[in-house]
């Protein structure tokens, strides 16, 4: 799945796509190489062996030979050659690809991310020392090939920094990109390949808006916003199958698997969503960055070790949502990251201004929620709660303590569930917020979606290498995650309280679709039926724009999520002197 060249199926399109794929996933540091002159230096012997795995006709392999071996001529000379391949040959794009099978396989026996397309290759990787190590391991493999790397050419690159491969420029999250027809490589392509050498247009993908502040920028925000889509990655990509996570422009594509009693098996590159011996889903694994396992599912043992391979996690709950665990490699290779992350959570001030930070973020977006719709409710009056919820916000900035921190964020929760309450009306029996178990529908749906939203952000954490249970503003105690909570409460509002308010003012949940407790202390729970209305409404709002806040630059809720967790890394590694939370106005 790493050659891209000269097969049927494969493009410049779909490699550029691998590589969007693997970035979205952390693969951030890149072994951009090249080779030195290889098309000249192929070694005939080493090639024949290689074409005697698969061809055991000796004719065959006589007639290959003469092929090598025959007169090229150049500049009005007569050559023999002693290796490389002959340009213009019509097999010579077949046997160049064959002539690094090898060396494919070496870096994915390693587990090495990386795309080639013909000789131009890049290995992908999470931390700098891993791609060293694949630059060690590249050398190494190319020697015994008897190639050489192109040192000049070759170096260590970071996204932020950008690079360039197969005419394509990555720079952080956008590329720069010519629009390419949507047509599989043919077998008589050249020996090299194609370098475009004019550009018909030029298109800027704001994936993670990371858009400069130029006149180029304005006119394709403006272009967006004329054809009412959220980016122009159509070009390259394709709608994904999965429902109910699909999005025109998917980042941490969820696979939900909710029908009990059914079994996700792996067959190939693709994931079965099998019941009763039936096939109901099929899936390319490619388009799957997480599962979320409800209730009586059963994972095949291929599947699973698919998974674990692939750094897919696999979290595991039960049919109401209550989490059991998670099915993880446990590959850890940021200890120096996580030292520090344990540092900056033992520094009681710094800890406290990354808490009042996510405080106020919360309170603001509690609080514009609640003007949200309260505007279109006008015979409502929410005027008292939004003024002691300003009253609070205000208070942070001079805050001192955590535990006085905390205080101010529980008043504030108060007032805004006492809005929320009022917005709501009477007739959903909601009174407060109430977790464990939740006595009616409102709290029920609430921490259902807390729980989707959790695991999330909980993937995007180990994204990026942090410690999930190391935090600032939560406690720390064991067996809680306590840096996604803290980045949770962010969150809260505007994706998970957004969506439980508008399914219920909309009826499109209604009371019907609720088993309500049955004595005291038994909870409320969602029927199976509402809780795929509800995934879909969650997934709807996760895939739609807003403006990230300390970028000003529109993304969708996931990308907005996945900056504040690189920004909070940043602020761990020293790079940012202060985390800037995200509010929404």
């Amino acid at each position: 799945e790493c050659s891209f060249a000269y097969r049927k199926g494969r493009s410049v399109k779909k490699a550029v796509q691998k590589i969007i794929d693997y970035r979205e996933r952390g693969y951030v540091w890149v072994v951009d190489a090249d080779i030195t002159s290889y098309f000249d230096e192929i070694d005939h012997e080493i090639l024949l062996k290689e074409i005697r795995k698969y061809v055991d006709d000796e004719r065959v392999i006589r007639l290959i030979r003469l092929w090598l071996e025959s007169d090229v001529v150049y500049r009005g000379r007569r050559k023999r050659l002693l290796k490389g391949v002959p340009q213009g040959s019509p097999i010579s794009p077949l046997l160049s690809n064959l002539y690094l099978d090898g060396f494919d396989e070496t870096l994915m026996k390693a587990r090495y991310k990386h795309v080639r397309f013909a000789d131009d290759f890049i290995i992908l990787c999470k931390e700098r020392p891993d791609a060293e190590d694949a630059l060690e391991l590249t050398e190494d493999a190319l020697k015994k090939l008897r190639l050489s790397l192109h040192h000049d050419k070759t170096r260590l690159v970071h996204f932020n920094d950008g690079f360039k491969y197969l005419g394509v420029e990555f720079l952080r999250s956008m590329i720069f990109r010519p629009i390419y027809e949507d047509k599989p490589e043919i077998d008589n392509e050249p020996v090299r390949p194609p370098i475009v050498a004019a550009r018909e247009k030029t298109v800027i993908t704001p994936r993670v808006s990371d858009l400069p502040d130029t006149a180029m920028a304005e006119a394709f925000k403006e272009a967006l916003e004329e054809s009412e889509e959220e980016n122009l990655d159509s070009f390259f990509q394709e709608r994904p199958e999965i429902e109910p996570s699909a999005s025109k422009n998917p980042f941490l594509r969820t696979l939900y698997l909710l029908e009990q009693g059914s079994v996700l098996a792996k067959e190939d590159e693709r994931f079965r969503i099998l019941k009763d011996r039936m096939e109901i889903k099929v899936i390319p694994a490619i388009k799957v960055d997480q599962v979320l396992v409800f209730g009586n599912v059963q994972l095949t043992t291929q599947a699973m070790k698919f998974c674990l391979e692939k750094e897919i996690p696999v979290i595991l709950l039960s049919s109401r949502g209550r989490y059991f665990g998670e099915i993880s490699s446990f590959k850890i290779t940021n200890v120096a990251l996580h030292k520090r992350q344990f540092e900056m959570a033992d520094n009681e001030a710094l800890s406290l201004e990354t808490g009042k930070a996510i405080i106020k973020a919360k309170i603001n977006n509690s609080k514009v929620i609640i003007q949200r719709f309260g505007r279109k409710r006008k015979h409502l009056s929410f005027a008292s709660e939004v003024q002691k919820m300003k009253l609070m916000l205000n208070r942070v900035s001079g805050i001192l303590m955590r535990d006085e921190l905390m205080g101010v964020e529980g008043a504030a929760s108060a007032m805004y569930f006492s809005a929320l309450r009022t917005l709501l009306g009477d007739e959903w029996g909601f009174r407060k917020r109430q977790k464990q178990p939740p006595p009616d529908p409102v709290n029920s749906l609430l921490s259902y979606g807390y729980t989707l939203l959790f695991y999330n952000i909980f993937a995007m954490v180990r994204m990026h290498g942090l410690h999930p249970y190391i935090g600032f503003l939560h406690k720390l105690r064991n067996g809680h995650p306590a840096l996604v909570s803290d980045i949770l409460e962010e969150f809260r509002a505007p994706v998970v309280d957004a969506v439980v308010i508008s399914l219920i003012l909309r009826g499109s949940i209604k009371k019907e679709d609720f088993l309500l407790p049955r004595g005291r202390g038994s909870p409320c729970l969602l029927k199976g039926d509402a809780r795929k209305v509800f995934i879909r409404a969650f997934e709807n709002k996760m895939n739609s724009s807003i403006s990230h806040a300390p970028t000003g630059h529109q993304v969708d809720y996931r990308r907005c999520i996945d900056l504040q967790v690189q920004g909070l890394r940043q602020v761990i590694e020293g790079n940012m002197e202060e985390y800037k939370p995200m509010m929404i106005k």
